[in-house]
């Protein structure tokens, strides 16, 4: 599953906790998501990786969802940076 799931189409890859907060950040504006992992939770576990989540939101909301990616991710920390 790389691109779309149904109506909603990948929006970002971030690490467990960033792709929480940025859940927080569209569900904030009114733009609903859906998560999935990268690896499986047994892969995580074993090999001590950190969890990465694939973001999707809806086709309809995602230029928006991306500024919003650009607002929380573009500052000078690597905080959440997926490069």
């Amino acid at each position: 599953m790389d691109g779309d799931f149904g109506d909603y189409t990948l929006l970002v890859e971030k690490e467990e906790i960033w792709a929480r907060m940025l859940a927080e950040v569209l569900k904030d504006n009114g733009i609903p998501c859906a998560m999935l992992p990268i690896y499986g939770a047994g892969l995580s576990m074993k090999a001590g990786m950190q969890d990465w989540l694939k973001v999707f939101v809806p086709k309809e909301h995602l230029e928006t969802a991306k500024d919003l990616v650009d607002e929380l991710f573009s500052g000078s920390c690597d905080a959440g940076n997926d490069e």
